[in-house]
């Protein structure tokens, strides 16, 4: 495959409310970042357009990009005239002056109701001039009704939607079948196999690749499209081509950006071609055979053995830990061990088992045989429990038989706090079983979280960081690094609940050296899982 060129669609730099003292807010930065993942160009915001007067930031924005307009392309925020801000025809005709070709709106800022009254002028000025629509969720989206309401208004006119998380997949679906001007990018929407869904059902040119930086690492939203199932010229369309063709022709000039932070890893990941290093996943779900649902309305495309093997295989995975869905999330555990179980006996040299247990569904008797049936006889190394289904903590005495099994016998659990930093359980659980070795999970979820997750790391021995999660937060990967040590952080993807691929991305563009890179993917993973010991123990 020939190198793609990434022309982001969803770009914003700027101080903002919440931000946190590492986290990436300039200009200078974002350019750093796009360079660092290889992309040429992006669509940018100002973060004060929605954060502070939308007027003054626009002006900002264009005077800050001046310098930059082979490259970089501004998105104003749209308000309805009054109380400082033009009426539509002024508006427009400032676009037109500062050559802007695409504008946000938020139907959630400052209660406006999505009605003809109030945006119909504004939305006939645009569509004149065929402006694009950006509407953004990331800031929150506790409903899509407004959404909908304001795409019927803005019907005839080209629309994106950005920022809509994998868990919207049913929601964003039924937009894109009642509104086809309307355009989707992945950057939160990171759903198992959601490009290739979406580009088959709705076509090509309505998917767009989008970064939501600065807050989300850049290299992330590379991953679905350097693996792409897709034919190449759909993924050259998504890379680029659409958002040339939304913003009239406008398209960043020069060639693909190169970094000193180049390595085999990048070259390949440019090529289209499975990593050439060990790549061990120390987190993944699975779903039964021709799953597709997971509960709540989740959709898992193809989240099956057989759907995970085939984006796994193309992207370059050794081995991956398994665990089910039913039993840590939906409480089955028994359905769950079982799917886990099928999966492995398939494909041993591609899966890894988790067993789970639930001590407020099973008996001691029952807990007792699953350790025989998936520890002493399947010898799955990991054990998985997810308390946030349960009135338990992760602490709690009814987990004692499970544990000290896994500490005899040197096995790791996968611990998930849902973003609790409980150093207290982290602790009591160090205490008691001080040979059980803990992947503290999603830390690269948030910038509270991660320091929280370090200082765990530095403290106890037996605990090690994993990295998977959706917000893939912009530099916490370095962070980790630099504060635990390159041998005890690890890599995961939560697949299938989100697509392995973006979590690849993530990681393959930063700015860690190669051997930092290689211990991440799999070395340290396999180090751990060669630590475990079944002396004393008969297989079945």
């Amino acid at each position: 495959m020939s190198e793609l060129l990434y022309f982001d669609c969803n770009a914003t730099y700027g101080p903002h409310p919440g931000k946190h003292q590492e986290a990436r807010w300039r200009l200078p930065q974002l350019l750093e970042d796009l360079d660092l993942a290889g992309i040429t160009g992006a669509l940018v915001q100002h973060a004060q357009g929605l954060a502070g007067d939308p007027v003054r930031a626009n002006r900002t924005l264009t005077a800050d990009l001046a310098p930059h307009r082979r490259r970089l392309f501004p998105c104003w925020v749209a308000y309805p005239a009054g109380h400082g801000f033009p009426d539509a025809k002024t508006f427009v005709r400032q676009l037109k002056d500062n050559d802007v070709r695409a504008v946000r709106l938020d139907p959630h800022l400052g209660g406006l109701l999505p009605t003809e009254s109030l945006w119909g002028d504004l939305r006939d000025a645009l569509l004149v001039e065929g402006i694009l629509v950006v509407l953004g969720t990331e800031r929150g989206c506790p409903t899509f009704a407004p959404y909908e309401a304001m795409l019927r208004l803005f019907r005839d006119g080209n629309a994106l939607l950005t920022g809509h998380c994998w868990n919207h997949w049913l929601p964003v679906e039924y937009l894109m079948a009642q509104f086809p001007n309307l355009h989707i990018e992945f950057s939160t929407f990171q759903a198992n196999r959601a490009v290739e869904y979406f580009a088959g059902r709705f076509g090509a040119e309505r998917c767009l690749f989008g970064t939501g930086l600065l807050t989300k690492a850049p290299g992330a939203a590379r991953g679905f499209f350097d693996w792409s199932l897709l034919p190449e010229e759909d993924v050259a369309r998504i890379t680029s081509g659409n958002l040339t063709r939304l913003l009239q022709g406008a398209a960043p000039v020069g060639p693909v950006p190169r970094t000193p932070w180049e390595d085999a890893l990048t070259a390949a990941a440019r090529a289209g071609k499975p990593l050439p290093c060990e790549v061990w996943d120390n987190h993944c779900h699975i779903l039964h055979d021709g799953g597709e649902r997971a509960g709540g309305g989740l959709v898992f495309h193809r989240g099956d053995a057989a759907g995970m093997l085939e984006v796994i295989r193309r992207v370059g995975i050794t081995r991956t830990a398994i665990m089910s869905w039913e039993g840590p999330c939906s409480q089955d555990t028994d359905l769950g061990n079982d799917t886990v179980e099928r999966a492995v006996a398939r494909h041993p040299q591609a899966f890894i088992g988790l067993a789970t247990i639930n001590p407020e569904h099973q008996s001691e008797a029952e807990i007792a045989a699953v350790i025989q049936k998936y520890h002493v006889q399947l010898r799955f190394p990991g054990l998985k429990t997810l308390t946030s289904g349960q009135n338990l903590n992760y602490d709690d005495p009814a987990f004692r038989t499970w544990y000290e099994f896994g500490d005899r016998h040197r096995l790791y659990a996968v611990i998930d706090p849902s973003g609790r930093e409980d150093s207290d359980m982290i602790s009591n659980l160090v205490r008691l079983y001080p040979n059980l070795r803990i992947s503290l999970d999603h830390c690269g979820q948030s910038w509270p979280y991660a320091r929280w997750a370090a200082e765990m790391v530095n403290r106890y021995p037996n605990v090690d960081a994993q990295l998977t999660f959706t917000n893939v937060t912009n530099g916490v990967i370095e962070y980790l690094v630099d504060r635990c040590g390159a041998d005890r952080v690890m890599f995961g993807t939560d697949t299938p609940m989100r697509d392995p691929r973006p979590q690849v991305g993530w990681l393959v563009f930063t700015r860690l050296s190669e051997p930092q890179k290689r211990l991440l993917f799999g070395e340290n993973f396999k180090r751990l899982l060669d630590r475990v010991t079944w002396e004393g123990v008969a297989a079945g």
